[in-house]
């Protein structure tokens, strides 16, 4: 019974290894690499151009993410991260308020007296 043959996996580090060692050698020298690495010139002329456009020598093989998915993730963390900015410069307008009324108390000013903003003024109950 014949081996099942399975497919070559090449990781990241491998891949540039490979393609640098490719690229600095001579034609003998390439054509060696690509005995003794087992790989086709054609494979390393697309690890090649994958490198040369950006993407990660890692990029997976296969059905790619669904775009409006991925940018509905992202718009999702984006959103998380504003209000976390948006809630922490409110504490710090809130926490200027505070330190802007203590001042003025020390100064001698009631509160009552304070030039607060619109927001800061508390609502009579």
């Amino acid at each position: 019974m014949p081996a099942q043959a399975s497919r070559r996996r090449f990781t990241a580090s491998e891949k540039a290894r490979i393609l640098d060692a490719y690229d600095a050698g001579s034609a003998i020298e390439k054509a060696a690499i690509c005995r003794r690495e087992r790989v086709y010139s054609s494979l390393l002329s697309n690890w090649r151009k994958q490198r040369a456009a950006g993407r990660p020598l890692a990029e997976q093989r296969g059905r790619k993410p669904d775009p409006q998915a991925v940018e509905m993730t992202t718009l999702q963390r984006r959103n998380a991260v504003l209000e976390q900015r948006l809630a922490k410069a409110q504490r710090v307008i809130d926490i200027q308020g505070k330190a802007y009324a203590l001042l003025r108390a020390v100064a001698g000013e009631s509160a009552e007296e304070l030039d607060l903003p619109p927001w800061q003024k508390s609502s009579p109950k």
